[in-house]
């Protein structure tokens, strides 16, 4: 029995994979990029701020090193002190002296006289001679936050239109260059269905990766030994059977023998009948395995069997293998007379009979029959379960005779019972039997 282990994920190409992982890839650059241009568009809104506060110190210290009478400007919103107490007291303790550092404004928030919020911000300056100097500058917090909240949205509509342009033409550069790059794997794929259409021709492997050719090169070489053992295992097949049908016939001419010259009433007679069907059986069996080993089997001539008369009858030829145990045998058979390939149908049947009497465990060994399937389960062994996983030669036996005939095999095993299921591609309208 075969066990199938489904994937977690679904099987997809390459290409489609790809192109999924270059999506995901694209989003993730796309956040990233705009979080980047996002952070640097506040850092620079803030410079801009302290920038403009540097420009303004910068000219008045100029203004004060070419005239130290210069009037210094001492308005609500934009005030310069030479000196940090000649700030006034209300104003100065808004900031620490300690946390001062040239040309690094410090930034506060308070409320004003009028009620009203405002940012405050404060400048020291000493690049020039004028011995130094201290801007005050005061804004109310409605027009800044109004302000820096346009210039974010304008900053972050167009980065994101530079930057959703970016990725799309990203996007499609590697797009094209996995396309590339994924070419000639998809030769390959192409290569292999030629070689899977023609097997018995060599075609050889030319492409421009390396790589791709020693892989090429190795399926040939895998496959030509694949080709080389099947043909050593069907000339072997062929070689057996031909070996056996002249011992196989001088037996039978010799139980036939023995039938002619022992009476009926003898008691071994029975034991007599068994070997002469067994025998008849092997060469049905090396039948078989000659049509089997052929590379172009010519088609079976068909006949008309009564498929629960020969169930009935194998039972009858195999009922020593479950004397004296605990087994019950229960057939429900609703098939009448149908046309099929009747020695290698005996053949099947005998086999999936014996494995199942040989392999069961106590129990009842269940039959059911149509004129399109026959089943049979049988209970197991739960104790000695890989005991009856060798259900083997019989069952390979009958899997390759239902595929060269294109009926369906199905064998399952568990934990209590083995069930074999065959069908055939018949009428399910009787074939009624010939006159005598």
């Amino acid at each position: 029995m075969t066990k199938v282990i489904h994937a977690v994920n679904p099987v997809r190409s390459l290409a489609a994979q790809s192109r999924q992982q270059l999506l995901y890839l694209a989003i993730a650059l796309f956040i990233g990029l705009i979080a980047l241009v996002t952070s640097f568009s506040v850092y620079q809104i803030d410079q801009a701020g302290k920038n403009y506060m540097r420009l303004d110190a910068i000219k008045l210290e100029q203004a004060l090193t070419n005239n130290p009478d210069y009037v210094l400007p001492q308005q609500d919103d934009f005030s310069a002190y030479r000196k940090w107490e000649d700030i006034p007291q209300g104003v100065r303790q808004l900031f620490s002296a300690g946390k001062i550092q040239p040309s690094d404004p410090l930034e506060i928030e308070r409320i004003n006289e009028r009620g009203v919020r405002e940012y405050g911000y404060l400048l020291y300056s000493n690049r020039y001679q004028s011995g130094g100097l201290y801007l005050l500058e005061f804004e109310e917090a409605d027009k800044i936050e109004a302000l820096t909240e346009s210039i974010f949205k304008r900053t972050l509509i167009d980065a994101s239109l530079i930057t959703g342009l970016f990725i799309l033409v990203l996007f499609f550069v590697i797009s094209w260059l996995f396309k590339r790059a994924l070419k000639p794997l998809a030769l390959l794929v192409e290569w292999s269905n030629q070689v899977k259409q023609n097997p018995d021709n060599k075609i050889n492997a030319q492409f421009s990766i390396s790589e791709l050719n020693e892989i090429a090169e190795h399926l040939l070489s895998t496959l030509q030994q694949v080709r080389e053992y099947n043909e050593r295992e069907q000339q072997f097949l062929r070689h057996a059977s031909h070996e056996f049908r002249t011992p196989l016939a001088i037996i039978q001419a010799s139980l036939d023998t023995l039938m002619v010259r022992i009476a009926p009433e003898d008691p071994n007679y029975r034991s007599l009948l068994r070997a002469g069907r067994a025998s008849a059986n092997m060469i049905l069996l090396s039948e078989a395995l000659l049509w089997l080993a052929r590379q172009h089997a010519r088609p079976i001539g068909k006949s008309v069997v009564q498929s629960g008369a020969l169930c009935r009858e194998l039972f009858a030829d195999m009922q020593y293998l479950i004397e004296n145990k605990s087994i019950q045998v229960s057939m429900d058979d609703q098939a009448g007379s149908i046309c099929i390939e009747k020695d290698l149908f005996r053949i099947v049947l005998a086999n999936l009979i014996r494995n199942a009497f040989q392999n069961t465990a106590s129990g009842t060994i269940a039959i059911a029959i149509t004129d399109n399937s026959f089943a049979i389960s049988n209970p197991v062994d739960t104790e000695d379960l890989t005991e009856t996983v060798r259900f083997g030669l019989g069952l390979q036996l009958v899997e390759r005779i239902a595929a060269k005939l294109d009926w369906q095999f199905d064998f399952s095993l568990d934990r209590h019972s083995a069930r074999v299921v065959l069908r055939w591609n018949l009428s399910s309208v009787p074939v009624s039997l010939p006159s005598s």
